[in-house]
């Protein structure tokens, strides 16, 4: 199916919407183990946004694997969708899970959110490298200056 922005934020959505449903699952795995095998797992069903649909303005510096982060707000439903990619398939997916609980918020809804607890409430950034801290902090940077616009 060739790529429509329309087309891919709904696949995008659907996806984020299974993630969301998997989070009480992740959140009662006792091992990290398990938890990264079901995150790589989540991370293949996410569809992938081709190269040439990636704004080199996207991309998250900061990152160590390149990462994409772009911002559709919908003016008329005062939505907010988010499209991502990764060339590692664990920054895929924790985007997917920071994600999943904000795709489709209103914009008063997403300046309220505290992102940093997206991640902490199941409690994956103590098991992250440094690099992936990093790299988790700056996309959680980016997405704070889409709530202060």
């Amino acid at each position: 199916m060739p790529f429509t922005l329309t087309n891919t934020i709904s696949v995008t959505t659907d996806a984020l919407q299974q993630v969301q449903q998997e989070l009480p699952v992740l959140a009662q795995q006792g091992h990290w183990q398990e938890r990264y095998r079901r995150l790589m797992q989540l991370a293949k069903q996410l569809p992938v946004i081709p190269e040439e649909h990636r704004p080199a303005s996207t991309l998250i510096e900061g990152c160590e694997s390149r990462a994409w982060l772009m911002h559709y707000h919908d003016g008329a439903s005062d939505k907010h969708y988010f499209l991502f990619e990764s060339d590692a398939r664990i920054v895929k997916a924790l985007l997917a899970v920071l994600l999943c609980q904000i795709n489709g918020m209103d914009t008063e809804s997403l300046k309220n959110t505290k992102l940093e607890q997206c991640l902490q409430r199941l409690h994956l950034t103590q098991h992250l490298s440094q690099s992936r801290a990093r790299g988790m902090t700056a996309v959680i940077q980016r997405l704070k200056k889409i709530q202060a616009s």
